[in-house]
């Protein structure tokens, strides 16, 4: 097909239509019901029907229509405008002067751009940095998935239930407001979330600590990985390699997976899983007994697992290398009485068997708990035994 002068209209069935258009001839307009990429002195491109079919320009300033399916839009060189409609469409941007038009509920839309970027419009979703060098991408109010090259990366989620990736690369990872999931596979990624702004979850395959204004952690893959949190409740979940879990401040909840793991509750009231597997629920970490909680253990396996002391905390108890047997007993009581029957004892260590309290009696026989109470409740109601109960050797 030849147009010649002034400004033709192409209609293009077959890929192997072929259309000719010389320097200065006009603007020019190709209709195609096929993936088709413009040819020289082609300005514009339109896709037709329905089905899912890709639009690619030449290096002039093209305008490029997609149709109802799910198209690949790439300008080219050149100062682009894309133009989606309906389906779940790519943009590819490799200018800053490309344009992107997308209309509202018109499908999941992807951006790659190998040149920083922002997504200025909500109708625009997911956010992909293409190439290696360091540049950056912008969200927007829609819930973004950002992921980075292996460049050196800024991105930045704004507002929505943003996940960012930053890939390779040093990367910097601001979620912005409202609940923002954070990949991380590097000790040099940072993330910057400020007070108020949702609550966030960093998925790591390294031994992490959350910073400051982050809530929860989720240990990914199969190495032996360490999670820690911070002043806040956080959630702390770990993988199937053995992990060391430490909750730090705050209420949080420790769930260890499937290999053999340490749990740290730490200060404030935690909840401790163990999962599957040998585990370790530990009772220290802290200056004195009155800086833990009481900790709730939901999964305690008799035989299996063990709950183990610190020496600097539970100081009442005589140093050797396990519990000695008089120094733990167990009762069987209401919740009503179980207070006065543990400060009664004479062992240090009281487990209620009919409602799972574990009491510290740092006095001994004296009457009432000392400086010592309960500091654990084992929510299946095993029947311990002083086999139990270990030290850690840890302070």
């Amino acid at each position: 097909m030849i147009g010649g002068a002034g400004d033709d209209s192409y209609y293009v069935y077959e890929v192997g239509d072929i259309v000719s258009e010389n320097a200065n001839e006009g603007i020019d307009l190709v209709y195609s019901s096929v993936s088709y990429t413009l040819s020289g002195n082609l300005e514009n491109l339109t896709l037709t029907g329905s089905s899912n079919i890709d639009g690619t320009g030449n290096n002039f300033n093209n305008y490029i229509t997609g149709n109802s399916g799910n198209n690949i839009l790439d300008g080219q060189s050149g100062n682009d405008t894309l133009v989606g409609g309906a389906g779940n469409d790519t943009y590819i941007i490799d200018s800053l002067g490309d344009v992107i038009i997308e209309l509202r509920n018109q499908g999941i839309d992807t951006v790659m751009a190998s040149v920083t970027y922002t997504m200025n419009s909500s109708t625009l979703e997911n956010l992909i940095l293409t190439g290696t060098n360091s540049i950056n991408g912008t969200g927007n109010f829609s819930s973004n998935l950002l992921i980075g090259n292996s460049g050196n990366n800024i991105l930045d989620g704004s507002y929505g239930n943003d996940t960012l990736d930053g890939g390779l690369g040093m990367d910097t990872l601001k979620g912005g407001f409202d609940n923002d999931t954070y990949m991380v596979d590097t000790v040099d990624d940072v993330i910057i979330e400020n007070l108020g702004e949702g609550t966030d979850t960093v998925n790591a395959s390294f031994s992490y600590t959350l910073g400051s204004n982050l809530e929860n952690l989720t240990l990914t893959g199969t190495n032996n990985l360490n999670g820690t949190g911070n002043s806040l409740n956080n959630v702390i979940t770990g993988n199937s390699g053995n992990n060391i879990l430490r909750g730090n401040a705050g209420n949080d909840t420790l769930l260890g997976g499937n290999g053999t793991d340490e749990l740290w509750g730490g200060q404030g009231n935690d909840s401790l899983t163990g999962g599957e597997g040998r585990d370790y629920f530990i009772f220290g970490g802290v200056a004195n007994f009155g800086e833990l909680g009481v900790d709730s253990v939901a999964d305690f396996s008799k035989g299996t697992d063990l709950i183990l002391l610190s020496h600097t905390v539970f100081n009442a108890l005589t140093m050797s290398n396990n519990i000695v047997a008089s120094e733990f007993t167990t009762i069987t009581a209401d919740s009503s009485t179980e207070l006065s029957l543990a400060g009664g004892s004479s062992a240090f260590l009281v487990y209620n068997t009919t409602t799972g309290n574990l009491f510290y009696n740092s006095d001994g026989a004296i009457a009432g708990l000392g400086n010592g109470g309960q500091f654990a409740i084992l929510n299946n109601k095993p029947l311990l035994d002083v086999n139990d109960l270990s030290f850690t050797d840890f302070a």
